[in-house]
């Protein structure tokens, strides 16, 4: 028969179970991360609920990163450059990641002294937007595109101080010799993916850059993050497809597609790049 101090200990010990707070759960993150482009990155900042909202998605593991645009109005003075360095901070305390689109050189030097005037702040990746396979001087374009590569390379410790900067590209339609020639340079690529349906993403053959399974394997055997672009909104668009199968639904297509792959099927599936948050229906962030 158990000792008085023994049933007091007992006594004790259920008490305590009784009483002491359970921990919410922790929010389930998606099985593939996820980046969003903001179209209006200066009218996101200036909105308290939509920087609420982001937070929210991000706190729940919604979302990974943002890609956002239009951050000019915020690069031309020192309380633009303040406000901006104040929600990249925000981001980062919410368990995200800003992912800064750059079209040309002289954006990476505004970006580096928002960095340099607020010492904490870093910037955790940057995704070129120069669309050499659209331009008439193919070779040109390309050559500015490698030239702005190396630039983030060699301007990544001002951008993202002890941390290494993350490089990528969105890209389109690159050939074979140039897929190998630009990744050697990046850490990631968001491609293009302009189809209405998920069952067509995998199996899409462009009618210039050839089969996409082709391009999505040039880059990942070479040991880059590749990225999928899902369009909500665009002259092609996935929003009805994202609003009915919900963003799980349409990633979970994408990546059975590519298991079943008889050539690529060993190829991981790293992450999906939406664009615009705005665009994506609300119905698509409920689980599926």
């Amino acid at each position: 028969m158990p000792t008085r101090r023994w049933l007091l200990t007992i006594a004790v010990l259920v008490f305590a179970c009784r009483c002491a707070p359970v921990a919410a759960p922790t929010p389930a993150a998606p099985a593939i991360a996820r980046t969003a482009y903001v179209r209006d990155g200066a009218a996101l900042i200036a909105s308290p609920d939509a920087r609420a909202a982001l937070v929210d998605r991000l706190a729940h593991r919604q979302l990974r990163g943002v890609a956002p645009y239009q951050l000019s109005p915020l690069l031309v003075d020192a309380g633009g450059r303040t406000r901006l360095a104040a929600w990249i901070d925000e981001v980062h305390r919410a368990g995200g990641q800003v992912i800064v689109p750059v079209a040309g050189i002289d954006r990476v030097g505004a970006l580096a002294r928002v960095v340099a005037e607020h010492p904490g702040t870093w910037i955790d990746g940057a995704v070129t937007e120069v669309e050499y396979w659209n331009q008439t001087d193919r070779a040109g374009a390309l050559a500015e595109l490698l030239r702005l590569l190396d630039a983030l390379a060699a301007r990544g410790p001002e951008l993202a101080p002890g941390r290494g900067l993350r490089i990528g590209a969105y890209l389109g339609y690159p050939t074979a010799a140039e897929a190998a020639e630009l990744a050697a340079r990046l850490d990631f690529v968001h491609l293009d993916y302009s189809v209405a349906s998920p069952r067509d993403a995998w199996t899409h053959v462009h009618a210039k850059g050839g089969p996409l399974r082709d391009r999505y394997a040039w880059f990942a055997e070479a040991g880059v993050e590749v990225w999928p672009i899902f369009y909500a909104t665009g002259e092609v668009d996935m929003a009805a497809a994202l609003g009915a199968l919900g963003l799980g639904g349409v990633e979970a297509r994408f990546a059975a597609d590519l298991a079943a792959d008889p050539t690529y099927g060993q190829l991981a599936a790293t992450g999906f790049a939406y664009f615009t948050l705005e665009a994506v229906p609300p119905a698509a962030w409920e689980s599926r």
